[in-house]
């Protein structure tokens, strides 16, 4: 069974690096991932893309959309990754 879950991602603490864990993250586990910013809503497909849009769309804050079996552990293995970059953007 698919489950679908979001987490709110400050723009400073959406580092290329955490680009990077997200993604792979996702793509092993055979995840789908969305973006969302205020204006725009994008699938991606592949690592290139969601660079891409984190630069095309200069944000303060993104809502990232995770879908798949473990979308849970992926969504909380990433918040685990990324709270140390959003308290310093605080």
């Amino acid at each position: 069974m698919k489950n679908i879950k979001s987490l709110k991602v400050a723009a400073q603490a959406f580092t290329l690096r955490n680009l990077i864990h997200l993604y792979k993250m996702c793509h092993s586990g055979s995840h789908e991932i969305y973006i969302y910013s205020k204006k725009t809503m994008c699938k991606i497909k592949s690592l290139i893309e969601l660079e891409t849009f984190r630069m095309a769309h200069n944000e303060k804050e993104y809502l990232i959309v995770v879908e798949g079996t473990k979308a849970s552990q992926l969504i909380e293995k990433f918040q685990n990754l990324i709270e140390p970059a959003e308290r310093e953007a605080l």
